[in-house]
C-alpha cells in the first residue's frame, strides 16, 4: 500500500470533516421535522380534546334541562294528584 502525501492525508481528513458536517446538518433538519410533526400532532389532540369538552358540555347542559323539565312535570303530577285527592276528599264529607 502506497503512503499519503500529507496534502492527500489533509484533503481525506476534511472529506470526512465535510460528510460529518453534512450528516449533522441533516440530523438537525430531521429533529426539527419531527418536533414540527410531534408539535402538530399534539395540537391535534389538544384540539380533539376541546372539541370533546365542548360537546360534553352541551350533552349535560341537554341533560340537565331534560331534568329540569322532568321535575316540573313530576311537580305538576304531584300537584294534581293532591288536588284529586283533596277533591275525593272533600266530596266524602
Amino acid at each position: 500500500m502506497a503512503k499519503k502525501t500529507l496534502a492527500q492525508r489533509v484533503d481525506r481528513l476534511e472529506r470526512v470533516v465535510e460528510i460529518l458536517a453534512e450528516d449533522q446538518v441533516s440530523l438537525q433538519k430531521l429533529i426539527a421535522e419531527l418536533a414540527t410533526e410531534t408539535r402538530r400532532g399534539f395540537d391535534q389532540v389538544a384540539k380533539q380534546f376541546a372539541e370533546t369538552d365542548r360537546r360534553m358540555d352541551e350533552r349535560f347542559r341537554q341533560t340537565d334541562e331534560r331534568f329540569r323539565q322532568t321535575d316540573e312535570r313530576i311537580d305538576k303530577l304531584v300537584v294534581a294528584i293532591g288536588e284529586f285527592i283533596r277533591r275525593q276528599n272533600g266530596h266524602k264529607r
